[in-house]
């Protein structure tokens, strides 16, 4: 969640929850070298009705449904603070008969605030998702979901005020263009900065293991959302420009054991329309997580809101020298196991191979002004974590020690090492 840096810190944590009225959590991060630094990464109250969930703060977001040794969600990873937001859904698959079927379904529906940073006035965020599951005899399940993500009012340096009356909000959240007080892109495209994953998952359970498959498709328009798939299907081709995206095969056993879980997890977003820009022709360059209006991108307070090989960086030039994600065109292969190594010692390993090629606009950009561009080729990286999770060391104390490490030209080479000391107060309330 963006907490750790070079500095040692101390996090008080508590959380607690009464069905019959409210839940609520807290975390307060104090840097004892900075005594200004402080502030709480978590800080929520939420109500259930039924199935249903009214929250409002921020929260740790667990949406998608990758896996916990993942290298994060295309659209809502842990890798910043979370946004602050008012959300209303249904956390939990209700059941419902449709057409004689069982169908299992949940969603949500949410309203958000970006920081200011690099803006004049801090823009909105808007989040809705829906899921979709059949569950079959062979005790397996498929799932679908689909996330629309949208940063929009608010006001830059380079396009002024933007739309952010009731009425654009409404634009906002039907994916409607802009009205006359639109720039003249908003009025032939939808109003804000949208952008999503379809999100599916299989599961199947035997006896003593689950099998879990994932693919997370990013898309920023309507041609990577629907329309590439369907315009290659009606031309009788393979739809290989709808397959940008990660995918996920994770093997667990219902047991503890020396490996509780195994994950094989691929990244693949070198497509993205194609490498042409956009024209009357041609869809062209979706630029995952960047946008020509909040030229900050899917960022906030300065780190990636979604998935982290996605890196940040600048270049002379572009987006007002400024901060963007540039490289967004990457191929990774990455491996995590999550284990036991004995009744009070677990262990977690997570090691990534990425080979990196930054963005389309700025391989084009460089090649007209006849300069040599870093990323052709691609850039390889390494990097791995290792954590061992001392569990009950005294009363109720429990140690984790882990180290980090890149190795590569695309981030260097550096390497990190944490120790934490967590103890447990109480059963209402836990301190780290």
């Amino acid at each position: 969640m963006g907490i750790y840096d070079k500095d040692p810190l101390i996090n008080f944590s508590s959380f607690h929850s009464n069905n019959s009225l409210f839940s609520f959590g807290l975390s307060v991060i104090v840097y004892p070298d900075n005594k200004e630094k402080v502030y709480a990464p978590i800080v929520f109250i939420s109500k259930k009705i039924k199935n249903y969930q009214l929250k409002v703060g921020r929260w740790e977001n667990s949406l998608t449904s990758e896996s916990i040794l993942s290298t994060g969600s295309l659209i809502r990873s842990n890798n910043s603070i979370p946004i602050p937001q008012i959300s209303l859904s249904t956390p939990n698959y209700k059941k419902y008969k449709i057409l004689k079927h069982d169908i299992w379904i949940k969603g949500g529906f949410s309203h958000g605030w970006f920081s200011k940073g690099d803006y004049v006035k801090a823009p909105f965020l808007h989040e809705k998702y829906f899921y979709i599951k059949k569950k079959f005899k062979n005790n397996s399940a498929l799932s679908v979901g689909l996330f629309d993500e949208a940063i929009w009012g608010g006001e830059t340096k380079n396009y002024g005020s933007q739309p952010q009356s009731l009425s654009d909000y409404f634009r906002v959240i039907t994916l409607q263009s802009a009205s006359k007080s639109g720039l003249p892109q908003e009025q032939i495209n939808a109003l804000g900065n949208h952008l999503g994953v379809w999100d599916i998952v299989y599961t199947k359970s035997y006896n003593t293991q689950n099998l879990k498959f994932y693919f997370q498709h990013p898309f920023e328009d309507k041609s990577s959302a629907f329309q590439h798939f369907f315009d290659e299907l009606k031309a009788l081709k393979f739809p290989s420009k709808s397959f940008d995206g990660l995918y996920g095969l994770e093997l667990s056993q219902k047991k503890p054991g020396l490996v509780s879980s195994l994950l094989y997890e691929y990244i693949n977003t070198m497509n993205q329309s194609g490498p042409q820009a956009a024209s009357d022709s041609t869809y062209g360059w979706d630029n995952y997580y960047n946008n020509y209006i909040y030229q900050s991108g899917w960022t906030y307070n300065g780190r990636v809101i979604g998935n982290p090989l996605f890196t940040l960086g600048s270049n002379p030039g572009h987006y007002n020298d400024g901060i963007y994600i540039v490289n967004n065109r990457l191929k990774a292969h990455h491996i995590g196991l999550l284990g036991d190594l004995s009744s009070k010692i677990k262990y977690k390993l997570l090691a990534t191979f990425s080979k990196n090629y930054g963005i389309y606009y700025d391989q084009d950009r460089f090649k007209k002004l006849n300069k040599p561009y870093k990323y052709d080729g691609g850039i390889k990286q390494i990097s791995a974590l290792l954590e061992l999770n001392f569990t009950n060391v005294w009363k109720n104390l429990d140690i984790r020690i882990s180290y980090a490490g890149d190795r590569g030209k695309h981030l260097g080479n550096s390497d990190g090492y944490l120790v934490s000391f967590n103890y447990n107060f109480s059963n209402l309330s836990r301190s780290h």
